[in-house]
Formats: C-alpha cells, structure tokens, sequence
C-alpha cells in the first residue's frame, strides 16, 4: 500500500473508491491564540493497493504531540479494499476523517499518523504555534512586578 495523497485541510470531499477527491485549504501549521479550538477540519488520504493487498486492512488514525501523548483517542476502524478491476495493476481508495472542535492546550508540534495493519503510512506533522504579533505585543508592553502597567491579565 501507497499513500498518493495525504493532507490535513480545511474540508475535503470524495467519492466512491478510486473516484474524485477534493481538497480545500491544505495545511501544516497555524498560528494562533491558547487554547486553541479548530472548529472544522479534515485529514484526507488516497490510499493506492495491489491486487494481492485486497481484503479487510485494520485502520489506525491518531493525532499526538511529539512524545507520543494523543490529544484525542486514536480513531479505529476496518477498510474494505475491493478487488482490483480486470485490465488494471491497481486500485485506489479515498478516506477522509472530519474533525469537529479539535482541541490543542498548548503551542507544539504534533503529529497526525495514519497506520494500516500496524504499518504507519503516513505521518503528517502539524505545528500549531503562538501568533507572533501576540509574543511581539508581550514584548512591548510595559511590565512591572505585579503585571503590565495598564493592569491587564
């Protein structure tokens, strides 16, 4: 098994197996402040296979900071690779996880993995970092012992 595409985006689409996918908005870092709640976002892959690689393959999707520690329970499932039609060497499949109200505590890197019978496939990193004009707007603010001059948090 190949991975043709794998991407984490703003929304994708696909459809049947081997058909059309289509993705809007692929990214791999956002600048933001904390804690972060991305409302709407999706991992996509085209996953190609050989005619021996039809059958039933255990699927793995997890998303981790850089020591391992997932920021949600990795999702599991079951994937029906069909057969491989008559007249092709190979055969493509389009998966696509929608994710709602992914949450991250704190700038990092992170790691997006897709696994297939415990073979990783795919491992997409995704670098959520502090907005550089918020670390800039620290910086010039005047400081005391007790806080910024103006008495904001």
């Amino acid at each position: 098994m190949n991975i043709e595409i794998a991407a984490i985006c703003d929304a994708a689409t696909a459809n049947d197996a081997g058909g059309r996918m289509n993705i809007l908005g692929a990214f791999d870092r956002i600048f933001a402040k904390f804690p972060l709640v991305i409302p709407q976002c999706s991992a996509a892959f085209r996953l190609r296979y050989q005619r021996s690689e039809a059958g039933t393959h255990q699927l793995n999707l997890s998303i981790e900071d850089v020591v391992g520690h997932p920021i949600v329970p990795p999702m599991q499932s079951e994937i029906e690779l069909q057969p491989v039609a008559q007249g092709f060497d190979t055969a493509a499949v389009n998966m696509i996880l929608n994710m709602q109200r992914l949450q991250f505590a704190r700038p990092d890197k992170y790691i997006v993995r897709l696994i297939a019978d415990n073979e990783e496939l795919a491992a997409l990193p995704l670098y959520v970092l502090e907005d550089p004009r918020l670390a800039q707007q620290k910086q010039q603010e005047p400081q005391t012992d007790d806080g910024p001059v103006d008495g904001r948090a």
